[in-house]
């Protein structure tokens, strides 16, 4: 009996026909994400590809700064006046190169995928030290950030997050995804997944990210990915 048991643990009936789902979070040099993916046989070595994936949009002209002026100060981006997020419903295909075969084996998949960009465009706020005169000393006060205004010696570094929340303004524009998976796992309907790709977003509006330069409409970076998942 446990001889039997061993063997129905060890074998690996999960094949090119079977579904999928896989949870994970993604790493680029934008910060962090998340993302949910299923796929669903297409044909033998093929699936098809649903992914919904959340996370920053950073441009590659930014630089972090800190004012060595003042004291208690915290690094921030000079000249970044607005944060920009992406929700990202995709669809695609995914080719199976290699197979996961046993516990001991590495799967190998390609995949493309694209779909609609659904971004969100908020102000960035920053503290500043301002002149009290009535008690005769410098107080904080958290305001929407403006280069022009604001300048670099009176900038103490960011306000907390929720300021600027309500004024956040929906876009709307294409992403593109690929990459290639590496997964493995001691049995067939479990396993877990390394990834590595690049995404691109494309928003027609030219969102203002840094003040004073010339605002983009494509951003692209490279990434790696950390899934775990099942298949049924």
């Amino acid at each position: 009996m446990v001889n039997i048991n061993l063997r129905a643990q060890e074998a690996y009936d999960i094949t090119f026909e079977d579904a999928s789902n896989q949870f994970g979070g993604l790493m680029n040099p934008s910060g962090l994400g998340l993302f949910y993916r299923h796929l669903s046989p297409a044909k033998k070595q093929k699936s098809q590809l649903w992914e919904l994936a959340y996370s920053g949009i950073h441009d590659f002209r930014e630089k972090k700064i800190m004012n060595q002026k003042l004291y208690g100060t915290t690094p921030y981006v000079y000249g970044k006046v607005n944060r920009l997020y992406a929700l990202r419903p995709l669809y695609g295909i995914n080719q199976t190169l290699s197979e996961k075969t046993n516990k001991n084996s590495v799967g190998i998949n390609v995949f493309a995928a694209m779909g609609p960009c659904l971004g969100f465009l908020k102000p960035n706020y920053v503290v500043i030290e301002v002149p009290d005169p009535i008690n005769m000393r410098y107080v904080s006060e958290s305001v929407k950030y403006n280069p022009e205004v604001h300048k670099y010696e009176d900038v103490v570094g960011y306000a907390p997050f929720r300021y600027g929340l309500n004024e956040t303004k929906p876009l709307i524009g294409l992403s593109f995804k690929a990459g290639v998976n590496f997964n493995w796992g001691y049995y067939s309907q479990e396993f877990k997944s390394i990834e590595l790709g690049c995404m691109i977003d494309y928003f027609p509006s030219q969102p203002e990210i840094l003040h004073g330069v010339a605002n983009k409409s494509v951003f692209s970076a490279f990434y790696v990915s950390f899934a775990f998942g099942n298949s049924y």
